[in-house]
């Protein structure tokens, strides 16, 4: 231990000998201990995320490596090569416990994770990585075009113009990725096509959209009814759980949103049963518009660092729309 808390090799339970796959390992399985949403704190995460953006650097891990031997404070982030006291978290006053967060949180310029410079190229190229939107809608066949596939396609589209619309521009750290084709997906594989993901620092929201008859609809957290009968969920309980397998740093929720004819954001009516806000919290939600971005505010606020942009999460997703 140093004087002022451990190093980053404890902080992830490693020593100096360990390889890239070993720290890897080890900050999956450190992030979701430390993660908020998981019994963590903020300030728990923030210093493991610190910990692996340089440890896995290879430059940012030997200068720290050289500081380390040299018995400076090498468990603190200013420390760490490339931090500086003018970023963003320097200039800070704290964070803040998920119960204080609004959505004004969000608001705040995006922070790249991990940083770059002309030495340490990011991930994707900026002009992909400062974009907001990627891919789009999938076209039904021609075999589809006049049946739930078309209405599927018309409200995925929906659903993008009222992100862009609506959240996108007072959220500049989310990054909506449209269209995306996972293969061996899911408990029972094959291919799995995701309509939307939306990330914003931690958190990922898994979205579907659909076309609403009219009347009420009734949610009990694996079926949604309408006039009795069953409707389709379209797979989000498989591509929730496939990707919060693939992404364990983040906290991966699902949402179906229902599209009404007469554009009416709060139609239609989706019913909970009472028993349903009583327990844990749920993966998989159902929503009509109105009701969508309320709760994606609040989901991404509480957050921790939500104007956080994860390079290596986006990538892979933007890789997914794009097959």
């Amino acid at each position: 231990m140093s004087p002022s808390g451990p190093t980053f090799y404890e902080v992830l339970g490693l020593t100096r000998a360990a390889s890239a796959a070993d720290i890897k390992a080890a900050y999956r399985k450190a992030a979701r201990n430390a993660h908020p949403d998981q019994g963590g704190t903020s300030e728990s995460f923030h210093r493991v995320t610190e910990a692996y953006r340089v440890l896995s650097d290879p430059q940012r891990k030997a200068a720290y490596d050289r500081r380390f031997g040299q018995g400076t404070d090498a468990g603190s982030p200013g420390a760490a090569a490339g931090s500086s006291s003018g970023s963003p978290a320097s200039r800070s006053t704290g964070p803040r416990s998920a119960p204080e967060r609004t959505a004004a949180d969000l608001d705040r310029p995006p922070v790249f994770v991990p940083d770059f410079s002309p030495k340490n190229p990011p991930l994707i190229p900026l002009t992909l990585a400062g974009q907001q939107v990627h891919g789009a809608p999938r076209r039904p066949g021609l075999l589809s075009r006049f049946g739930a596939a078309a209405g599927r396609f018309d409200a995925e589209n929906l659903t993008i113009r009222l992100l862009e619309r609506e959240l996108l521009e007072e959220y500049p750290a989310g990054r909506l990725v449209n269209g995306l084709h996972i293969p061996d997906a899911g408990p029972r594989g094959g291919n799995l096509d995701v309509g939307h993901v939306l990330l914003g620092g931690y958190r990922m929201a898994v979205l579907g959209s659909l076309m609403a008859s009219p009347g009420n609809y009734r949610w009990d957290g694996q079926h949604l009814l309408h006039r009795g009968r069953e409707v389709s969920t379209l797979r989000l309980a498989d591509a929730v759980r496939t990707l919060q397998a693939r992404f364990p740093e983040c906290n991966v929720t699902g949402w179906l949103v229902l599209h009404s004819p007469n554009g009416n954001p709060f139609e239609p009516i989706v019913d909970y049963p009472p028993a349903l806000s009583r327990s844990a919290p749920a993966t998989l939600h159902v929503a009509n518009p109105g009701g969508l971005l309320r709760e994606l505010r609040r989901f991404f606020a509480e957050g921790p660092q939500p104007n956080t942009v994860q390079l290596p999460v986006l990538a892979p997703l933007i890789d997914a729309s794009a097959r």
